[in-house]
């Protein structure tokens, strides 16, 4: 890490090196390290304290001993049992034949300083002797090897062959101080841990990086390769180059990539590689790190390397490898080492790694340390024990036998796991534990050694920052100041760091930059100086270019200087070369300059330049030459600026060079003059052109662009980039005005355009939008209904999470975050969820409140039923008149409107698809009919094809889309299909008989009149023509056209007839027209019809009336219509004289025809136009049982008519109908009345226990109960009394949802104080009125109804008034709906009266309700639920709050068994047998009971304020100490806090959360804050003595300004009066205080020894203070009689000639009062006197005792309390204060008052000197 320089004041580039230390990334970097000494200062002040509470051991060499053998050996090892050990060695016994015990084995007993021999009795058991010795005589290479302990084991180990590897054991069992054998077939068991305690992966072709150098990449974080004649290792995947971070030669440099072995290890940072390089037999070791991005070759790791703890690194048998880079061997000369185990200290600091060499039986003991993080010097030896209390004893055995052996003991760390220190139990540390506090030091200490790294140490503030992150979340204690404030440092640490990472990157890319940037223009500056060196310079543009190429990067050398982390020194170095090379280039130019022909070839290229300008013919070919021209101006002003920098002896040499130069600029300037004005002349020319197809292109842009505009933003967008091409245009053509014009008009076009777009797109958003939330809303209605009839939660949670149409609804919410509508969103998923908890809270009533069946509820005692209705605006006929209805009320109200009205013919009609003449199924069959015949004959064919239960079929399928015709499927259908089958049938035989008989007589005379009028040719010339094409194309539709016409001409015909203007007889006569005289000459009549006429004729004939009916006719000549009404009249008087109904049809028919020439044999049309149908199975008055008689005309007329007439007119009424309904739902405003539950409210036990019993008996007496116990004496109100925030609106809007009645809240802050009637038009605003209205009308509803008066306390008392007669037996009240007054008798109806107020709050004062209505009502406060109900009140907060916290949200839907569990677990840490019902996890568990702690913490605080509150306010302001106190603890409250309540809080977290809240109430009461925060301090015993000072001073001034409110500045008497009055009860408190102190010091405490003689002067101070107690108490008499006095009514009279008895009286007081204060100064005289007397020293001569021992001195201080002392204090300064307004009065009453006077003052001095010496002292 860098230093900070302290010397501020050197220049050049060390002042630059200053400046860049002081630079921000230095001062963080310095800040680190004044951290991190700060750290490990405090770090070792944490160690000493540790060592001293746990104890340190340190390893050290204690002694030297020395142990001797019978025989000489070579030690192999040792082992310890108890506190002996076992010595294993070799002898070589030359000629003995038999090895005994004794020859390899020797058993010592270690005491802590020296070795004691003892027997082999510890290993002599006979099986292990004789195995011995069979060992030793079958194996004759046998010899000892080593100790090994594995478990519980002992082995012993001897080798029997040449190889390490042939081994036999002994196994023993380890006991308490022995050992015991076991066997000797335990070989396989004798076995070492893992060598490497990781993994190696070989690479494969997946991982090579092909190219020039290729290599294996490792996990893409090291790249390694052994081609090239080297390995390499490389840190970028770049093989382009070939250079590594670490490189070594290979034996085979042509090997490839893939002929090298590679096996790799990943552990944290370090990357361990193993490579074998082609045709080499070992593998190297290398290990990389990726932190410092070096690689190091360390092939000891190949026998055995393992990990050290808490991933600090690799251990292996010569040295370590730490994580941060660090790593050290250590040369021992010892090679082929395994690991053999790991032992720990169990203070976890020290760790103990063994290895092993197996063929010499060295061991190498490497001892790590946690916090220094290093090896210590490693201990080589033979053989080596641990004992209990951490010794070692170990040897090195000498390569020849000896008989004696020095051993070495050691003292160590590694102690016995039960070794006990003298740890000091009373420390923090020790209740934190060694372990860790040693970790804890050790990831510090790692953090230290991150802070020494250099800046090359790969992202080290990113590791910093998440270390000591990583250190102060995971161990707690850090922040305690037993820990030496180890947290602090660390997040002064991590705040650094943090900063310091994103100055490092900045740093970083700095310096990144500055380097390319050199680097780059060192390469050019290399390039160009190499250019300037070769070339030839033969012409003036050789050294032009030169000088020019120079010059420019000379600047860019120049600016490189200012570049942050420049290397100065070589720009310097780079600039003087380029200096150098331009002043010897400078002067071979001069020298050039000076010859004639020098400036030759720029005057012969002006020249050339100029003469071209005359063959320009583009604009653009002029810019390109005026570009020639300005480059040809630059080379010639670097000429003359070379000429004048240049150092020239000879003046008339640079004036001559000057000239020449000067004299071609001079051609140039004029040459670019011209060319200026030939390119005007061409641009002016293109300019037309071009702004034409700009303007083109412009036009199509905009076009493309508004095609593809599809959202607002993107019109945004592209106006923008069309707004830029216009103001590029602008730019281009600004020379042109007319142009710029243009422009101008067309960025105004194109805004409008896209301004439009963007408008449209935005309103067809919108519309999308509405759509889509209407469709939610229809969906979420369809939700509602059909999850309120699940039976269980299961039903519900199932179909919320896979039924299509929640599936629908969140489509709906996917589509319309699309359209980016987030407040739709909201408000869909908000009913979404709201409609889930409500189903579930609605099942849970059902299931718990519900009873006798699904329509009665119980509340309490009592059950009530339980209204299903929906509150639904209907109308209904009633007397002839429509009514408005509201049902399940009895609300009705007239419908007057005259649209209305003139529907009256369709009133009695239900469907739109029948009335009184039409039945349904014949509509149906009309439409099907219809529908089949636009398909023309083939159509009809197809239908009359199907089998009857087809043409039912087909009949479903038509009538499927016509919902509101309402058709009975299996009734309607099945009737339709047989009437259309017959019309159909008809269809196919009647021909031109489905006309009609009147229209065909229309036709007839029509046809008659034409004939007479001229028109016949004009009209059947048409007809014909029509007739062929008709026949030609039998498909096409080519005569209606002038059907139309001729349909119109006829009704103009049908005027003059009897018919008078018909359009449909008229339609239907055209028809009969065409169809009759298309192919025919003539009109053909029906069968019937002319056999009328022929019965007709022979009837005239037989009477011989045909002269007289001939004569009648001619008579009529020329009058059509009258022959006609007359041949009608005729023939129907034929008619009914035969009595023939079925004739009357054709009588129009008949008469017609007898117009024309009857005598003429016509064409008669045959055919059957009625049919009976049977099988009918509809109701209806034209279907007589199964029968029904089809009349095809008849059919067809009556049909017509419904269609045309009937059928609008009913849409018309249900329009009508759907409209009027609506705007009266609209102004009823009835979705207001629906109760709505709230989504957080929570049914608790307080509701369920208390509230709804006490409403269930109200609402008994007030609407009745279910069954026979319903009373018919229906009276009362349910008044609800509570502070703001318990839920009084909530909990009975709830009940009256579950009731099913209509919620009427009656806003009463909106009445207001003024409104004292029920007619709204005497309300004073709007507001007012409209909730009087609402009022009334639910007077008006009359049933079902519950009406909720909330917030009376801001009513007038007169105005509740009103309901005192509906609260009563008579249930009736006086009301007034829209405009008319009533009398509402309510008896018997389904009506409650329920109201709600607090009368606590500020408009509280105002609350009064009327006693008579009192009395009718019951009364209950919901804020104050004592006695045995006060539990279940306390634990509503709880229940309450549920939805508010995120945690306790999950009990919503759970069981209140659980809620309640939870509780008791959180009240009670101990609580068992808890059963919950549902599925929670342990870390669920905790964590609701964790909240549950701090909700019931906050619970009991907001219950105090509550109370508080309550009684505050119950109090009388002329009683009151303390202000009053106005904050509030209600259910409110407490799911503000329960949604910032988590379970980690602490208790400090907790009361500052709580302290917030009050707080932020407090805001909005402005002046009266201060006082209700100190006052909820002082509840919580949370004041400090500041506030505790600052909290009396405020009851102190409230109480003065209480006496003294009533008095203004002008009465003084008033003043004084509240003066002596205070001044009395001041008095009273003082004689209180006095006496409770004279008790304490009449009452010492015992002591030990004798002290009454040394107590008389207390006793005489206390009988001082007794006396001045008595006065105190008389002098309150006294000037409680000058108050009596003083505040009688009689004015004061200040002569002496008007002197009253009550002056007199006063004046009596006042010399009572006079020698009270008198009295009292005496008292507090001697009290002084008693106080100011030396203390009292008593010994053995004044007892008269003589003693030759020393004399004792017994001294007693007499000192007052402090406490009293305070309250004396704080006392008399009130009373200083109260004796000013005495003052005064001596001003009003004359001379009786000056003695009083005097002794006020003496008194006040006597106080004063009184204080000062108990203050005295009381300090000593």
């Amino acid at each position: 890490m860098s230093q900070v320089s302290s010397d501020t004041e050197s220049k050049g580039p060390e002042g630059q090196e200053v400046q860049l230390e002081r630079s921000t990334y230095e001062v963080i970097r310095n800040r680190l390290e004044g951290h991190g000494a700060d750290l490990k200062e405090r770090l070792s002040k944490l160690n000493d304290a540790r060592r001293d509470v746990f104890g340190s051991i340190e390893t050290k060499l204690v002694n030297n001993q020395r142990i001797t053998t019978d025989n000489n050996c070579i030690p192999r090892d040792i082992v310890p049992i108890g506190d002996r050990f076992v010595f294993g060695y070799n002898v070589h016994l030359g000629l003995r034949s038999e090895t005994n015990l004794e020859d390899v084995f020797a058993v010592h007993r270690f005491d802590g300083t020296e070795f004691h021999i003892e027997p082999l009795d510890l290993i002599s058991e006979s099986r292990f002797v004789e195995d011995f010795r069979q060992l030793y005589k079958y194996y004759k290479h046998t010899q000892f090897s080593k100790f090994q302990v594995i478990g519980p084991h002992l082995f012993m180990v001897f080798q029997v062959g040449k190889s390490t590897g042939d081994i036999k054991s002994f196994k023993w069992l380890i006991g308490d101080d022995q050992l015991t054998y076991v066997d000797n077939r335990s070989d396989h068991e004798v076995t070492f841990p893992s060598q490497h305690e990781y993994s190696w992966v070989r690479t494969h072709r997946d991982l090579h990086r092909s190219g020039l150098h290729p290599h294996i990449s490792i996990d893409d974080r090291v790249f390694v390769e052994t081609v090239g004649g080297d390995l390499t290792v490389k840190i970028e995947d770049n093989t382009e180059e070939g250079e590594g971070i670490y490189s070594e030669p290979v034996e085979d440099p042509d090997q490839t990539l893939d002929d090298a072995e590679i096996f790799y290890a990943s552990v944290g940072n370090i990357i361990l590689m193993k490579v074998r390089p082609y045709k080499e037999k070992n593998f190297r070791y290398l290990v990389f790190n990726e932190k410092t991005q070096t690689a190091n070759r360390l092939d000891a790791i190949e026998d055995a390397c393992v990990l050290l703890p808490e991933d600090h690194g690799l251990i292996f048998s010569n040295g370590y490898y730490l994580q941060t880079g660090e790593y050290k061997t250590f040369d021992n000369q010892i090679s082929n080492l395994m690991f053999e185990k790991r032992i720990s200290s169990p203070n976890g600091e020290d760790h103990l790694y063994v290895f092993y060499n197996r063929e010499s039986g060295d061991y190498v003991l490497l001892s790590y340390n946690m916090i220094a993080q290093k090896v210590e010097t490693p201990i080589l030896c033979n053989g080596f024990s641990f004992f209990e209390n951490g010794q070692l004893v170990l040897f090195r055995c000498d390569e020849s036998p000896q008989k004696f052996h020095a051993l070495q003991i050691w003292q160590t760390p590694f102690v016995g796991q039960d070794f006990q220190t003298n740890a000091d139990q009373s420390s923090y540390l020790f209740k934190i534990g060694n372990r860790d506090v040693v970790r804890a030091m050790a990831e510090c200490y790692e953090i230290l050694g991150l802070l020494g790294k250099e800046d090359s140490y790969a992202n080290l503030y990113v590791d910093l920052v998440r270390k000591t992150s990583d250190v102060i979340d995971a161990y707690f204690w850090l922040k305690e100041e037993s820990a030496f404030s180890l947290g602090e440092t660390l997040g002064l640490i991590h705040a650094a760091a943090s900063s310091a990472v994103d100055e490092f990157d900045k740093v970083v890319r700095v310096r990144r930059n500055t380097k390319e940037q050199t680097e780059r223009v060192a390469k050019q500056s290399r390039e160009i100086l190499s250019s300037a060196a070769s070339r030839m310079y033969q012409q003036i543009e050789d050294f032009v270019q030169s000088l020019g190429a120079l010059r420019q990067v000379r600047g860019e050398v120049i600016s490189l200087k200012d570049l942050k982390y420049a290397d100065l020194a070589s720009i310097d170095q780079l600039e003087g070369e380029i200096q150098e090379a331009t002043d010897r280039i400078s002067k071979r130019c001069v020298d050039f300059l000076l010859r004639d022909d020098a400036l030759v070839p720029y005057q012969t290229q002006v020249d050339e330049q100029r003469a071209s300008i005359d063959h320009l013919e583009k604009a653009s070919a002029a810019k390109q030459l005026e570009k020639s021209f300005g480059d040809s101006a630059s080379e010639l002003e670097m000429l003359i600026e070379i000429v004048s920098n240049l150092k020239i002896d000879d003046a008339t040499q640079r004036t001559r060079i000057i000239d020449s130069i000067s004299g071609i600029y001079s051609t140039l300037n004029q040459a670019r003059a011209t060319l200026k004005k030939k390119a005007k002349e061409l641009a002016s020319v293109e300019g037309v052109a071009e702004f034409s197809s700009q303007m083109k292109l412009l036009s199509q842009a905009v076009v493309n662009y508004l095609d593809v505009c599809d959202s607002a933003e993107r019109c945004d967008e592209y106006l923008t980039k069309m707004m830029v091409q216009v103001e590029e245009l602008e730019g281009r053509f600004a020379e042109f005005d007319e142009f710029v014009i243009q422009l101008t008009e067309k960025r105004e076009e194109i805004y409008a355009a896209f301004d439009s777009r963007r408008m449209a797109l935005v309103e067809a958003r919108n519309k999308r939008a509405t759509a889509l939330m209407s469709a939610a809303d229809r969906i979420l209605k369809g939700v509602r209904s059909r999850v309120s009839n699940f039976d269980s939660i299961n039903e519900i949670n199932s179909y919320f999470a896979s039924d299509l149409m929640i599936d629908k609804v969140r489509d709906i919410v996917q589509q319309l975050t699309e359209l980016e509508d987030s407040v739709k969103v909201d408000d869909i998923q908000s009913r979404l969820k709201a409609i889930r908890e409500d189903t579930v809270r609605q099942l849970k009533d059902r299931q718990e409140l519900f009873v006798d069946g699904e329509n009665v509820i119980r509340f309490g005692r009592h059950k009530f039923s339980v209204n299903v209705q929906s509150l639904e605006l209907t109308s209904i006929l009633k007397e002839q008149s429509q009514y408005f209805h509201l049902a399940g009320t009895k609300f009705l109200e007239k419908i007057e409107d005259p649209r209305l009205q003139a529907t009256v013919d369709v009133w009695d009609q239900e469907v739109v698809s029948e009335d009184p003449n039409v039945y349904r199924g014949e509509y149906l069959s009309y439409l099907l009919y219809k529908n089949t015949m636009e398909g023309g004959a083939a159509s009809r064919k197809s239908f009359l094809d199907l089998s009857a239960e087809e043409r039912v079929a087909h009949v479903q399928k038509f009538m499927a889309n016509r919902y509101s015709d309402g058709y009975v499927k299996g009734v309607h259908d099945h009737d339709a299909a047989l009437i259309t089958s017959q019309l159909l049938e008809m269809e196919g035989q009647i021909g031109s008989l489905r006309y009609p008989p009147t229209a065909r007589a229309l036709a007839r005379l029509f046809w008659m009149q034409c004939s007479s009028a001229g028109r016949l040719q004009y009209w059947l010339a048409r007809i014909r023509g029509i007739g062929v094409v008709r026949k030609l194309f039998p498909g096409g539709q080519s005569n209606h056209e002038y059907v139309e016409l001729l349909a119109g001409e006829l009704n103009q015909f049908l005027e003059t007839t009897p018919w008078g203007s018909h359009e449909l007889l008229a339609a239907d006569a055209a028809g009969f027209l065409f169809d009759e005289l298309a192919e025919k000459d003539d009109l053909a009549i029906s069968q019937q019809a002319y056999a009328l006429v022929t019965a007709f004729s022979s009837q005239l004939d037989r009477r011989d009336q045909r002269g007289s009916y001939d004569a009648m006719m001619k008579s009529f000549a020329g009058d059509l219509d009258g022959q006609f009404k007359m041949a009608r009249l005729w023939v129907a008087s034929y008619v009914e004289e035969h009595k023939d109904q079925g004739d009357r049809a054709y009588v129009d028919e008949a008469a017609a025809f007898l117009l024309g020439t009857p005598e003429v044999q016509p064409q008669v049309l045959t055919g059957h136009v009625l049919a009976d149908i049977e099988g009918l199975v509809g109701h209806h008055s034209n279907v007589e049982g199964e029968f029904y008689s089809l009349d095809y005309h008849d059919f067809f007329k009556r049909l017509r008519y419904f269609e045309q007439t009937t059928v609008p007119a009913f849409e018309s009424y249900v329009e009508l109908k759907k409209v009027l309904l609506e705007e009266k739902k609209n102004d009823l405003r009835l979705d207001e009345f629906r109760p709505r539950v709230l989504t957080s409210f929570v049914r608790n036990r307080l509701i369920d226990e208390v509230y709804l019993p006490l409403i269930g008996d109200n609402l008994a007496k007030q609407m009745g109960v279910v069954g026979e116990d319903k009373r018919t004496d229906l009276m009362g109100l349910l008044l609800l009394i509570s502070p703001p925030g318990y839920g009084k609106t909530t909990l009975m809007e709830y009940v009256a949802n579950r009731l099913g009645i209509t919620f009427m809240k009656i806003n009463g802050p909106a009445i207001g104080h003024h409104v004292t009637s029920l007619d709204p038009q005497e309300a004073p605003n709007a507001s007012a009125r409209e909730e009087v209205e609402k009022l009334n009308l639910a007077l008006e509803m009359g049933d079902n109804v519950m009406i909720y008066l909330d917030d009376i306390q801001h009513c007038n008392p007169e105005f509740l008034q009103k309901f005192i007669s509906l609260c009563d037996g008579s249930r009736r009240i006086e009301g007034v709906y829209r405009g008319v007054t009533r009398t509402y008798d309510l008896r018997g109806r389904k009506v409650c009266v329920v109201m709600a107020g607090n009368p606590y709050t500020e408009s509280g004062a105002k609350f009064q309700i009327p006693d008579m209505l009192a009395n009718r009502a019951d009364t209950y406060n919901l804020g104050d639920v004592v006695g045995e109900n006060s539990k279940s009140f306390d634990l509503s907060y709880l229940e309450n709050c549920l939805t508010s916290n995120k945690t306790l949200q999950v009990l919503q839907s759970r069981s209140k068994a659980d809620i309640h569990g939870f509780v008791k677990m959180a009240e009670d840490e101990k609580a068992q047998g808890v059963d919950l019902e549902g599925n929670y996890s342990i870390e669920e568990i905790n964590e609701i009971v964790g909240v549950f702690r701090k909700l019931l913490f906050a619970r009991d605080v907001l219950l105090k304020v509550n109370a508080q509150y309550i009684a505050s306010a119950a109090q009388a302001d002329e009683y009151r100490t303390e202000p009053p106190f106005k904050l509030q603890g209600s259910y409110r409250d407490m799911n503000k806090i329960a949604e910032r309540v988590v379970a980690i809080m602490n208790e400090e977290e907790l009361n500052e959360l709580l302290m917030t809240h009050f707080e932020n109430q407090a805001q909005t009461l402005t002046t009266g804050a201060e006082a209700n925060l100190l006052k909820f301090k002082d509840m919580m015993d949370w004041l400090d003595d500041e506030e505790t000072e600052r909290w009396n001073d405020i009851k102190r001034t409230y109480k003065r300004n209480l006496l003294l409110g009533g008095t203004n500045a002008d009465d003084k008497m008033g003043q004084v009066i509240a003066q002596m009055t205070t001044f009395s009860e001041g008095l009273y408190d003082i004689r209180k205080a006095l006496e409770t102190g004279v008790s304490k010091l009449r009452d010492p405490k015992p002591a030990d020894v004798d002290l009454s003689s040394a107590l008389d002067p207390a006793a005489l101070s206390a009988s001082h203070l007794a006396d001045a107690v008595q006065v105190l108490g008389d002098l309150g008499q006294r000037l409680g009689g000058i108050e009596k006095v003083l505040s009688e009514p009689k004015p004061l009279q200040l002569e002496a000639s008007s002197t009253t008895d009550s002056a007199d009286a006063s004046s009596s007081h006042l010399a009572d009062a006079v020698q009270a204060l008198g009295n009292l100064g005496q008292r507090l005289e001697g009290i002084e006197k008693v106080l100011s007397e030396p203390k009292t020293e008593a010994d053995s001569d004044s007892a008269g005792v003589e003693s030759d021992r020393s004399p004792q001195r017994v001294e007693v201080v007499t000192k007052v309390p402090k406490q009293f002392l305070d309250v004396i204090k704080a006392q008399f300064a009130v009373l200083q204060t109260w004796f000013e307004p005495l003052y005064k009065l001596t001003e009003m009453r004359g001379q009786e008052v000056d003695s009083l006077r005097e002794a006020i003052e003496e008194s006040r001095e006597r106080y004063e000197n009184l204080l000062k010496r108990i203050d005295r002292d009381t300090r000593r």
